[in-house]
């Protein structure tokens, strides 16, 4: 028989994930509902502009981050983790003009890779191969999509045209990318 330490038995007794990659899960459900919140000023915004297009893109991407919230309260329900929601903090952000928001989404992205590594790393670290292995079928892959997205729209933002043509291309864009090829 493998002598298994027993501070491992005593947690995995519990649930199946170890409590510092079951703390940064916990954590992350509120970082992913800030980015839905955020995402819906976005859409606020651009809908007192009168840019329903760039409205309905950034309920989209809000619906996609509460999406994404799901999937980790669904793998820590799975893994028999007992945990509160974290504190969301409100969204407190200086929209500067509708450029803004598109280097604001990208810069969100990355920071949410960024925390999504981390918990990657932790989780490689606690030896939780099951949580690594949904990490990177579910989190890092979705994360490389977002990022894609907002770097390419971020560009499209950036260039010399009417925000109706902008706004037309990328909700038509965006919702095509949605589909069962989707990069």
């Amino acid at each position: 028989m493998v002598k298994i330490d027993e501070k491992i038995l005593t947690e995995r007794r519990k649930q199946s994930i170890g409590s510092k990659t079951a703390e940064l899960l916990v954590a992350q459900i509120g970082h992913e509902l800030y980015n839905h919140n955020l995402y819906r000023t976005f859409a606020n915004y651009f809908a007192v502009k009168g840019l329903h297009k760039l409205e309905t893109y950034y309920i989209a991407r809000a619906n996609e981050e509460f999406e994404h919230h799901t999937w980790i309260v669904d793998r820590l329900n799975y893994a028999d983790v007992l945990y509160e929601y974290p504190e969301v903090p409100v969204v407190d952000v200086d929209i500067k003009d509708e450029e803004n928001t598109f280097i604001l989404t990208l810069d969100k992205e990355i920071e949410t890779t960024t925390l999504i590594y981390n918990i990657a790393k932790n989780a490689e670290k606690e030896e939780e191969w099951e949580t690594v292995k949904w990490l990177q079928d579910t989190l890092i892959d979705e994360q490389n999509e977002e990022e894609h997205i907002s770097r390419k729209f971020l560009k499209v933002a950036q260039q010399d045209t009417d925000w109706v043509t902008k706004e037309d291309y990328i909700l038509t864009s965006y919702q095509e990318g949605q589909g069962p090829n989707a990069v």
